[in-house]
């Protein structure tokens, strides 16, 4: 019987992290006296480990400047947690998913651009230690695009690329899950627009999460491994 393993991007995806984002690289921008980014500018580098996001995003600095912005970033998020007010939201229909998934038997893995700090927050405040059997993130190793991370929860949990699916809003996610020769689900309510998800190698867009679970709920890995093996 063949394993089931969905792999979750989660800024973007499960939780609608866009604004809190923006706002502490206007803030970290300001700290260190450079010139803020625009939403664009943030939105084209989520889901890429910090640092390298960053100077992806301004290739003028150097990278004591970028350190230094990196410290800014972190420091900012620190703050907006340390707030009580503070709150990001799941998207609609997120945690129902991921329990139903879990409940009929899916494997669960995370691969994000997130710190491990960041990671365990978010596992914690949500409730999902019971969720995922695996995590792997920024810390783990080399930045998204590269299939590292993907990978990593593919051997964790001894899965065949053909038996996983990876569930992302950035373009990174697709061409992470196309490396690793992983069926790339784009969802189109986060950070990159559906045209930017199909020119990165979508195989599949949907538009919330009751299309998600439809198309999940058809996924047969025996019958996808022939396209696989003939695409890669």
């Amino acid at each position: 019987m063949s394993l089931k393993l969905a792999v979750w991007d989660v800024d973007g995806t499960l939780i609608d992290s866009r604004s809190s984002i923006f706002r502490a690289a206007v803030e970290a921008a300001h700290a260190i006296n450079i010139s803020p980014p625009s939403y664009d500018d943030v939105r084209a580098i989520v889901g890429v480990s910090l640092f390298d996001a960053l100077a992806m995003m301004r290739p003028d600095l150097d990278n004591e400047t970028i350190a230094a912005y990196t410290h800014e970033f972190q420091q900012a998020f620190l703050r907006f947690h340390a707030d009580p007010s503070f709150a990001e939201s799941l998207y609609l229909g997120a945690e129902e998913t991921l329990r139903v998934l879990k409940a009929e038997g899916w494997l669960m893995g995370m691969a994000t651009g997130n710190s491990r700090r960041g990671v365990t927050r978010t596992v914690e405040k949500h409730g999902w230690l019971d969720v995922f059997d695996t995590t792997f993130c920024a810390d783990d190793g080399p930045s998204k695009p590269h299939p590292h991370m993907l990978q990593c929860n593919l051997e964790a949990l001894g899965v065949d690329p053909h038996e996983a699916v990876m569930i992302g809003d950035a373009t990174h996610d697709m061409r992470m899950a196309r490396s690793a020769g992983v069926t790339a689900i784009g969802v189109s309510w986060g950070f990159h627009t559906v045209e930017e998800l199909l020119a990165a190698g979508a195989d599949h867009i949907v538009h919330d999460f009751t299309e998600l679970k439809v198309w999940l709920d058809a996924f047969e890995p025996q019958a996808l491994s022939e396209q696989k093996r003939a695409r890669y």
